[in-house]
């Protein structure tokens, strides 16, 4: 059974950590971004992903000046297409690294 003192501080470090991990959102809606709901969304995604993470602040960090490319590509049915395959390829290979290194599989 866990002590009190080891079970508030796994509390803190997850509580911790779920923060952290939102940080991209949080700063794209501070800055009222105008991709601010696409980046909360894939943020939710990114939860299984470092990678994804990274990205997800330098965009949000980025600012909006490449706002206007990002738009024409999402604008094609066949980039969004692309967009959400590539995202997901990203995060299965990242919990499948992520389980080999803990030797789940």
């Amino acid at each position: 059974m866990i002590s009190g003192t080891a079970f508030w501080v796994a509390w803190w470090i997850f509580v911790f950590l779920v923060v952290f991990n939102f940080l991209p959102a949080a700063i794209a809606y501070a800055q009222r971004h105008p991709r601010r709901h696409t980046l909360a969304a894939l943020n939710v995604v990114s939860l299984f992903s470092f990678a994804l993470w990274l990205v997800l602040m330098a965009w949000a960090v980025g600012g909006r000046r490449d706002d206007s490319r990002v738009a024409m590509f999402l604008a094609k049915r066949q980039n969004q297409l692309m967009l959400g395959v590539s995202i997901a390829l990203m995060v299965v290979f990242s919990f499948g690294s992520t389980l080999y290194g803990l030797d789940l599989i």
